[in-house]
């Protein structure tokens, strides 16, 4: 008994320990993945688009430098941008990516990937934060558990066995040396067919049964109570990674997005400005002007490539943390099969809950079985302990459906 006892309590305080690792994986989950989301929205969304639009200045600035000699269209055209680049910077905080040249590439643009890995360096208690781990430690202690449960389950059988086939001989004889014994009678909390009377045996046998499914249903019921709590925590742990992707992609993607539409905007001013002089003969202005077309035309291939190198994906040799490179890699293809695994674990958690409330039934009728079966052997109606097993029967084909279903 004392054995049964111990192993339980050790069970419940292992699962109880594995529900904790659960619990702590979501919330380090969701400090995380907040963090991706907010570092990749001020990055990608405040201060990508400013610094696109000082470097798309800085190179038109350079672009119309040759020219703005040579007629009054590339000097005004050359002092709007020159102006705007600066101004722009001038005015910027110094620690913002545009303040300082450390990540501008006179060619590329400005180093968004890397202005994001020092974002996160800001705060790097947040991005060494292993939810991964902590369910790992969390599915520890319910492999422990569960060892827990099988020991405690032997437990109840041998008791079981020990109740049905030792015989000890020396309890109806008297103690050596004449001393009287003292015998607890009514007092076993397992029932004893082997030492039943005769016409009372089958009914004790009965009772075991009801008995040994009270000590065995919670133990079902702890499993079941931690398959859920795991299963919940996963499902909560897809839904924070699939919307952190969902934002972080978008606000590279929205980004990106704007910075190409504004190469092309540029080609299309540079072939207007080309097609507006076509037929206006030889002249100077005429070929100042077409000048400036191809600079500008130069410029809006030039303006592509920053896009580009500004708006890439980061990696991990960016130094960027492995949480912000997937968030901010997916792509909406990738949405539905992230859906469909928060919707697995989903449906395991609820699957686990139904199992653990059939458990719970059929342990309330293991008990119904156990008031009836202890209130017929000690009335002595024998003849209606077909009641009680009729319903320990109950019990253990509701478990049994639970288990097999």
């Amino acid at each position: 008994m004392a054995a049964i006892v111990a192993a339980t309590l050790l069970a419940t305080w292992q699962f109880k320990k594995a529900g904790d690792s659960y619990q702590d994986a979501v919330a380090e989950e969701l400090r995380l993945q907040a963090a991706v989301q907010e570092e990749a929205r001020h990055v990608y969304a405040d201060e990508a688009p400013l610094a696109f639009r000082v470097a798309a200045a800085s190179t038109r600035a350079e672009a119309l430098r040759t020219l703005e000699d040579d007629g009054r269209l590339a000097a005004s055209e050359f002092a709007l941008a020159e102006q705007e680049a600066v101004s722009l910077r001038h005015s910027a905080r110094p620690e913002s990516v545009i303040g300082s040249d450390q990540y501008l590439d006179a060619r590329k643009g400005y180093d968004i990937p890397r202005r994001l890995a020092h974002q996160e360096q800001r705060t790097p208690a947040l991005y060494r934060l292993t939810p991964d781990k902590t369910m790992e430690e969390g599915d520890g202690w319910a492999v422990w558990g569960l060892v827990s449960l099988a020991a405690a389950g032997a437990a109840v059988l041998a008791a079981v066995a020990a109740a049905n086939i030792l015989r000890p001989g020396a309890w109806p004889g008297p103690p050596p040396g004449g001393r009287s014994r003292r015998i607890l009678r009514g007092t076993d909390p397992i029932p004893q067919p082997v030492t039943a009377p005769p016409a009372r045996r089958r009914g004790t046998q009965t009772h075991l049964l009801v008995v040994a499914l009270l000590f065995l249903l919670p133990l079902l019921q702890l499993a079941a109570t931690s398959s859920e709590q795991r299963a919940q925590a996963e499902a909560s742990r897809h839904a924070l990674r699939l919307e952190a992707a969902i934002v972080a992609s978008g606000q590279r993607d929205a980004f990106l997005t704007q910075a190409v539409t504004a190469s092309r905007v540029a080609d299309i001013h540079a072939a207007a400005r080309e097609a507006a002089v076509v037929y206006q003969g030889e002249s100077a202005a005429v070929r100042h002007e077409r000048a400036v077309a191809a600079a500008e035309t130069r410029h809006a291939s030039q303006l592509r490539l920053i896009a580009e190198h500004m708006g890439r994906a980061p990696g991990l040799t960016d130094g960027v943390s492995s949480a912000s490179v997937v968030a901010v890699r997916a792509r909406p293809e990738d949405w539905p099969e992230m859906q469909a695994e928060q919707n697995r674990q989903k449906d395991l958690a609820d699957a686990a809950g139904d199992r653990g409330l059939n458990l719970a039934a059929a342990t309330a009728l293991a008990v119904v079985a156990e008031v009836l079966a202890a209130a017929f052997l000690e009335s002595g109606r024998l003849s209606r302990m077909g009641w009680p097993a009729g319903v320990a029967v109950l019990s253990v084909g509701v478990t049994a459906w639970t288990l097999l279903s």
